[in-house]
């Protein structure tokens, strides 16, 4: 058995073929990995012919950079989710009323809640992990000079893109009374006949997105009424 082993692996060594010879005969099929061949002379004084397999070391190459980055994938992918903020739109909230102890926090934050009459208080939350979005307080003002029907949205999240929020840019006429910086502009008449404007509030790094309807043309009174001590 033995004597048996020894003749099948001395058949296929004869069989097989130099790797060297092959490639030489193949090599029209590999024309990014031919080798190169450079002159050696040794101490003798004799040529020899020294082979350069040029494919190595590009291939090597690309192999490393390609393990690199993968291992650095992960936190390239999470430094961009945590980089980036997520917007999101109506879409992905939800409204609730505001429970009575929340309207009495929020009027305590904002004590000029507490001018409007005939009153409405709804919250919107993400979808998503139920966090707070905006508070949306609807109400009335009436004064001697005027009746003013208000919707002011405050904003808890800066990523949410309600519908109107394009709107508030750029407003033309620009305030400041006590601590807060007043945004505002008419937008001609709404279908009731009614002036309406945009007002855009801050204070304190905290945004209110105003709506404001009104039977005169100016609503500077307004303004006055709610920021004034």
């Amino acid at each position: 058995m033995a004597r048996f082993e020894r003749k099948i692996r001395k058949r296929l060594k004869e069989e097989t073929e130099d790797f060297d010879v092959w490639f030489e005969k193949n090599k029209e099929h590999f024309p990014g990995f031919v080798n190169e061949e450079s002159e050696e002379e040794e101490p003798q004084g004799t040529v020899k012919l020294k082979k350069k397999r040029l494919w190595i070391i590009p291939t090597a190459f690309v192999l490393v950079a390609l393990c690199v980055f993968l291992c650095f994938l992960p936190m390239i992918l999470n430094n961009k989710e945590n980089s980036l903020p997520l917007y999101f739109g109506d879409e992905a909230v939800y409204g609730l009323d505001l429970t009575e102890q929340e309207q009495e926090d929020i009027k305590s934050e904002y004590p000029f809640i507490s001018k409007l009459t005939l009153a409405t208080y709804r919250k919107l939350l993400r979808t998503e992990d139920e966090s707070l979005v905006f508070m949306i307080i609807r109400g009335e003002i009436e004064t001697e000079n005027d009746y003013y029907f208000v919707t002011m949205q405050v904003e808890f999240n800066p990523y949410y893109n309600f519908l109107d929020k394009a709107n508030y840019e750029n407003l033309e006429a620009v305030i400041e009374l006590d601590d807060n910086l007043i945004h505002y502009e008419s937008q001609g008449l709404d279908s009731d006949e009614l002036y309406w404007y945009y007002m855009l509030t801050e204070s304190n790094g905290q945004r209110i997105y105003w709506e404001v309807h009104c039977f005169e043309e100016s609503i500077e009174e307004f303004i006055q009424i709610i920021f004034s001590e």
